[in-house]
């Protein structure tokens, strides 16, 4: 298993990489078939390499999390303080992948500038009070379709 690093970022790797900054010659987090096979789980779903880092600094928390402190002859290690970094470095990378999301077209919940009418459904006819007099007989009348012809009066409580 030998790690490669460009400083180029001519492939993906190399650019997840640079994200996690596990560039050192000597020392890895991520062998490099493990971000291969987290960029072929991970892209196609999302689309960006921040997001494949992301997942990747979770994992690398995870591993940190089992950690202990260690403390002998006035010497202190503290891993939990590692795991810590990679959470936080996995909610800075979510927030780049958000922020490359920004433009292109529009989601508002499935509403389309391009999309018309269902005419299947019958159109909503909401107002303030519109049920308020019951004498007065059904007013949910509305939408694009004419009325039939009603009088309140000749019908009541319909």
């Amino acid at each position: 298993m030998v790690n490669t690093f460009d400083p180029a970022l001519s492939t993906a790797k190399d650019q997840i990489r640079f994200l996690l900054q596990d560039v050192g010659p000597d020392e890895w987090y991520v062998a490099d078939e493990t971000i291969e096979w987290m960029l072929s789980r991970w892209k196609p779903l999302y689309g960006t390499n921040e997001y494949v880092a992301a997942v990747i600094a979770d994992t690398l928390a995870a591993r940190y999390a089992r950690e202990v402190s260690y403390s002998a002859d006035g010497v202190s290690i503290n891993l939990g303080a590692v795991g810590q970094q990679f959470r936080d470095l996995a909610a800075s990378l979510r927030e780049q992948h958000r922020s490359s999301l920004v433009g292109g077209i529009p989601d508002v919940g499935g509403v389309s500038p391009y999309e018309g009418r269902d005419h299947q459904v019958r159109p909503f006819a909401f107002g303030t009070g519109m049920h308020d007099d019951k004498g007065a007989g059904r007013q949910d009348y509305g939408g694009d379709d004419a009325p039939e012809y009603y009088q309140a009066e000749e019908n009541p409580g319909v």
